[in-house]
């Protein structure tokens, strides 16, 4: 600490020199701070795993297997059904697992819903996209599916007698053609009529939806919701199993077999596309090589998702200009727009894509409580301090910190691309440094300035009180400062990238508020008040004023703690050993799905 103490007096004298270099260093801060205004991504939050490599392995190698995602396409309650366009809060209430959907008849299996489902196809199939569609084998039916997976398909593969369950099928182990699981000849009272034929009805599709149930070995169940149900209905003519299970092997077991129809809530519609040749015509799958583009706007006091819609040679442009690149996040979410528009009888969903855009959109909402905050904040310090000098002096300092900060975070991006040794993966936890760093800034500059004061009510001069201010003020503010660096550099030991990525920028950040808060700012307030004394403004420290709390309270509290000592950590001793447990029983995982507001 004697060192510190030299450090102190050397820099003492060439104050000026110290304001200027402070300047200097914040304009070559800059850059960097302009490196860090790139949206938040959530795949820094990568665990190294040999899993998480495989799967990238397989991506790079084996792009031909495409990029699989897919939409809900749910039931929509029914006094909806005149208006296009949904909401998430139009679907049908969910009855619970097994109990399907009554209304209306067939739910999801449904003929206007299997037609409108249809149209969705179609959409999809004539958007510009479609040129990067991949075929899918469907499990249903057995046939190559180009691009779109979706339960009209496989309603009208099978209603055309293309599907291979009504196919006979060849047995290797017996070396014997089996006859056909099912047939869409023999249709009993009906007229095996196709899919698209104008005279089909519900009973037509109640009948091809029980036998591709009953012969796919749970494929065609599998691909609806798990409410599906065989409900009970007298004026059927078809037979099955009420509150039947579905087993792994794809039987059905059940006590009670009698008339009714099947039924669900919602299916999937699943898209297969060609990754590889999406990069190479300028898409990305990586949020942090995308172009930052605002796809949001206002709706009251809200902030909603407005998705992008880009071009396929917009974003060829950007791939052969060397430009960032077009996120597939926004192609999803465009495309769910386009989907929902078309609602009538159902609600489009798109499940599982879009974490990126969310977790930004949620950043950006939450803008005015940072207004509301710097205002409290500046309330805070006035009432603390009493002079507006005082406030734009820690302002300034708390201002400058967070330039450091975000300046050295941006400068290790760049420095760290450039030698191919990167050590910062920003996530949503860095978010919490500018709150972190203004609390040890305010903290550390009051101590500072608040020694000060006491030093010159005590009669000392200007540069005296100054003095002793930095000097053993200081030092301990250096001590807690080098404390809480070590224990953010902590997390270097995590396996997750972002973590340890917030020990180093959380370090970065303590430091900036060490120097600028606790160091630079008693020295500027020297300055300007060897300024005012001078001009003749200066104003002795007033010892009746009132900082936040009254002097006798501290005073008392601390008077009567000590009288009390045993019965103090008694308490202390009790409290802990309630939050013990307590403190043991939290979780240390997450998932992606807790940064996300519950309601999105």
């Amino acid at each position: 600490m004697e060192k510190f103490t030299k450090v102190i007096d050397f820099i003492f004298p060439k104050r000026k020199a110290i304001h200027i270099l402070v300047i200097l260093i914040s304009g070559f801060m800059l850059p960097g701070f302009i490196a860090t205004l790139t949206p938040i991504d959530i795949e820094s939050y990568n665990l190294d795993s040999p899993e998480l490599e495989a799967s990238e392995v397989m991506r790079e190698e084996f792009s031909g297997a495409g990029n699989i995602w897919g939409f809900g396409i749910f039931v929509r309650d029914s006094q909806y059904w005149e208006e296009f366009g949904s909401e998430v809060d139009q679907v049908s209430s969910f009855n619970g697992e097994g109990q399907g959907l009554n209304y209306p008849t067939g739910g999801i299996l449904n003929l206007t819903i299997l037609r409108e489902i249809d149209q969705k196809r179609s959409l999809l199939m004539e958007h510009e996209v479609s040129k990067f569609y991949l075929p899918l084998a469907s499990e249903i039916s057995g046939k190559p599916i180009e691009g779109v997976f979706d339960l009209a398909s496989e309603f009208r593969v099978f209603m055309a007698d293309e599907s291979l369950l009504t196919k006979p099928r060849f047995d290797p182990d017996e070396f014997v053609l089996l006859p056909a699981p099912t047939n869409w000849k023999d249709c009993g009272e009906l007229e095996c009529l196709s899919f698209d034929d104008e005279n089909v009805t519900q009973e037509h599709i109640d009948l091809a939806a029980h036998r591709m149930a009953n012969n796919s070995k749970g494929s065609f169940l599998r691909f609806l919701s798990i409410d599906r149900a065989f409900l009970p209905d007298n004026n059927s003519n078809l037979i099955g199993p009420i509150n039947g299970e579905l087993q792994e092997d794809g039987t059905i077991i059940s006590d009670s077999w009698g008339n009714g129809r099947w039924s669900a809530s919602s299916a999937w519609m699943i898209l297969n596309m060609d990754r590889d040749k999406m990069q190479q015509e300028g898409w990305t799958f990586s949020w942090l090589n995308a172009s930052s583009e605002f796809g949001y706007k206002i709706d009251g006091f809200e902030l909603v998702t407005d998705p992008i819609e880009y071009t396929n040679d917009e974003c060829k442009s950007k791939a052969e200009n060397n430009s960032d690149l077009c996120s597939v996040e926004w192609l999803y979410l465009s495309l769910e727009e386009d989907l929902r528009e078309t609602d009538k009888t159902v609600v489009t969903i798109l499940l599982g894509e879009g974490p990126n855009v969310e977790v930004n959109r949620e950043l950006l909402s939450s803008a005015h409580l940072i207004i509301m905050m710097i205002v409290i904040v500046v309330f805070l310090l006035w009432f603390n301090l009493r002079r507006i000098s005082d406030v734009i002096i820690v302002g300034i300092g708390l201002i400058l910190a967070l330039l450091w900060m975000q300046g050295l975070i941006g400068w290790s991006m760049i420095l760290g691309k450039k030698i191919g040794f990167e050590i910062i993966f920003r996530s949503q936890f860095s978010n919490l440094l500018p709150i972190l760093i203004l609390a040890l800034g305010i903290d550390d500059s009051l101590h500072a300035l608040h020694r000060y004061k006491e030093e010159r009510r005590n009669g000392k001069s200007l540069e005296k009180s100054a003095e002793i201010s930095v000097k053993r003020v200081g030092k301990a503010i250096l001590l807690t400062s080098m404390t809480t660096i070590v224990a953010f550099m902590a997390n270097l030991t995590s396996g997750i990238a972002a973590l340890r990525s917030f020990g180093v920028e959380a370090g970065f950040g303590v430091a900036a508020a060490f120097i600028l808060t606790g160091l630079w700012v008693p020295l500027v307030r020297l300055d300007v008040d060897l300024w005012l004394q001078k001009s003749n403004k200066l104003k002795e420290e007033s010892v009746d004023t009132l900082h936040m709390v009254p002097k006798e309270w501290l005073s008392n509290t601390t008077t009567k703690s000590s009288e009390y000592a045993p019965f103090v950590a008694l308490i202390i001793i009790l409290i802990s050993a309630l939050a013990a447990p307590l403190a043991l029983n939290l979780e240390g995982d997450f998932q992606i799905d807790d940064f996300l507001d519950d309601e999105s």
